[in-house]
């Protein structure tokens, strides 16, 4: 029988911090994205809310002189997993993914479980968004050593985001739970392109208790959805919270064929993918643990009132790879 690595085998009291509850987005077009996420994704949709409170602005290391609109795409539980909070702003900071090659440095893609792959793309095409190549089969090998086929299908944004779908074997659990009349599910996990790999799976390993449930190295192949030239080299991480089956991240390191931003700034304003955020019951310990190890706080731990997050207490970190990482005590 093949081994399922969603499926946990640790129990969520080992947890330090929850499965991947946010993904922040800056975006230049936030009517495409309300589009994609409501119409395309069948998403709950919070409405637009301005905020000038330049206080959160400041937190959020967005330019404290211009107000700015955050709206939330998610599901209610039971088909609850990551919630994306897109960000609207008026400080032209350009974007972290110049282009849309997935060899760029930086917040990559948000994958959703979906049934059927090829209905969706037929949604997607009415709504004027093509994806890369279609869908996409690919093979995986499970941690017995069987091979299996899944299929996704990736489809480019505003400000050169990846916006997917997943469908795994029926004899798998899907990547996250799915709504039965859509056949969608919400965002089921977020990935990033890094090149510090070590010193960021020691980050997600020992400060926020991740297990590494998948750690490969392949070569990429023709025809690649990402984008990725034929004969890239990539690391392939599945980073999981203990007694989890969803809300992962998944961490990609292509070797010498990353690109880094050229000013090496992957933080806000930068518009994409540019935050992810993580619940926890001690913030202070998560803190000072990754102070120890040399971690920059960017916000230090306060009552920030991070707009869209159940949150009492929360601060801001920068891993090994220059990614913004929140942590937050909900209220």
């Amino acid at each position: 029988m093949l081994e399922d690595i969603f499926i946990p085998k640790s129990s969520v009291d080992a947890a330090r911090v929850s499965p991947l509850h946010t993904v922040t987005i800056i975006t230049s077009d936030k009517e495409q994205l309300e589009r994609i996420f409501c119409e395309g994704y069948k998403l709950e949709f919070s409405g637009w809310k301005s905020c000038s409170d330049t206080c959160v602005s400041q937190y959020l290391l967005l330019d404290t002189n211009n107000t700015f609109e955050f709206g939330l795409f998610y599901l209610s539980a039971p088909h609850n997993n990551i919630q994306i909070r897109v960000l609207a702003h008026n400080e032209d900071s350009g974007p972290i993914r110049p282009s849309t090659t997935g060899l760029h440095l930086g917040g990559a893609t948000l994958s959703f479980p979906i049934e059927d792959l090829y209905e969706h793309e037929k949604t997607m095409r009415s709504l004027e968004i093509s994806s890369t190549m279609g869908v996409k089969e690919m093979e995986f090998t499970s941690p017995t050593g069987e091979t299996y086929i899944s299929a996704e299908i990736v489809y480019p944004v505003a400000d050169n985001v990846f916006v997917m779908g997943v469908k795994r074997p029926d004899i798998f659990i899907p990547v996250g739970p799915v709504k039965e009349r859509t056949k969608i599910g919400a965002a089921a996990y977020s990935s990033r392109c890094i090149q510090h790999t070590e010193k960021t799976l020691k980050f997600f390993q020992d400060i926020l208790g991740y297990e590494i449930r998948r750690d490969v190295e392949f070569v990429v192949g023709e025809q690649s959805a990402l984008n990725m030239p034929e004969g890239t080299n990539e690391r392939f991480i599945q980073g999981f919270a203990p007694g989890s089956a969803s809300g992962y991240v998944v961490l990609m390191d292509h070797k010498d064929g990353n690109i880094p931003a050229a000013d090496d700034n992957y933080l806000p304003p930068k518009r994409g993918i540019v935050m992810w955020s993580f619940e926890t019951s001690d913030l202070d310990a998560i803190v000072s643990q990754a102070e120890e190890i040399g971690v920059e706080v960017l916000k230090t731990p306060d009552k920030y009132g991070s707009p869209g997050l159940p949150s009492s207490r929360s601060a801001i970190l920068k891993d090994p790879d220059g990614f913004a990482i929140e942590v937050f005590e909900s209220v």
